[in-house]
């Protein structure tokens, strides 16, 4: 099945909301009991009372990042709850940015857009970016929905911050440094997110859809990590790859 069959994630999403969400699930609700604990918490901050209400299908993204992930994306879900519980502030974004890039490749796909963009210029326009993923997943109406949600979602978390320009949008001027296990859960997620099996090392720490954060990781960490493998390709190129 193509990775991108599926949109999905065509919600905007609050930082507290994610964490409320991670931390029911920290604490050892089961998936079940989570689905009643975030009906009742977003009651009154997402309007409707049925399930294909706002209210139920903003639930639907977030038991779908935390709870209910993808056979591929358990094992990471398994490092993440405990990496989150112990995270600082300002580390728990990343935690849930590793467990979004695992779950939903248009997620994935925005972040990598959006960094590669800015990469280049010092901003970009919502246009700009819809126009890349729209030559990425084809042009769908829910297409441009979920991009607009996701990057106004980013916003909202501190990832990127509005111009004076409406639908004008650039990164924070400083990149949050992560700690060695944190980043190795970004790195995780994104040879889950399948686009691509393996990458040379260089590559993977400034792989674009990372563009909030400053990964402080060498390749010595990655082979003394159980989770992945590293061979080496050519005279002097480190290649990480998912342990199977």
């Amino acid at each position: 099945m193509s990775r991108r069959r599926t949109i999905g994630f065509d919600r905007r999403i609050e930082l507290d909301w994610l964490d409320a969400t991670a931390s029911h699930l920290a604490a050892g609700a089961t998936l079940a009991e989570l689905r009643s604990q975030m009906w009742a918490y977003l009651d009154g901050k997402v309007s409707g009372d049925k399930f294909n209400s706002d209210r139920g299908k903003t639930m639907t993204v977030l038991i779908h990042i935390w709870g209910k992930v993808p056979p591929p994306a358990q094992a990471l879900q398994a490092r993440a709850l405990p990496a989150f519980s112990q995270a600082k502030n300002e580390e728990r974004l990343a935690v849930h940015w590793a467990m979004m890039m695992a779950t939903y490749p248009v997620f994935s796909d925005v972040a990598a857009a959006a960094g590669r963009l800015l990469a280049l210029q010092s901003n970009f326009s919502l246009a700009q970016l819809t126009k890349r993923m729209v030559a990425l997943w084809s042009e769908r109406p829910v297409l441009v929905k979920s991009t607009q949600r996701i990057i106004r979602s980013m916003v909202q978390w501190g990832a990127l911050e509005d111009t004076e320009t409406k639908g004008v949008y650039r990164a924070l001027k400083t990149r949050r440094v992560l700690p060695v296990e944190t980043s190795l859960l970004l790195c995780q997620a994104a040879l889950l997110d399948g686009e691509r099996p393996s990458f040379p090392c260089a590559q993977l720490l400034e792989h674009p859809a990372f563009f909030p954060f400053a990964l402080s990781l060498s390749v010595d960490d990655f082979r003394k990590s159980s989770h992945f493998n590293v061979h080496r390709e050519g005279h002097d190129t480190d290649v990480i790859e998912l342990a199977q």
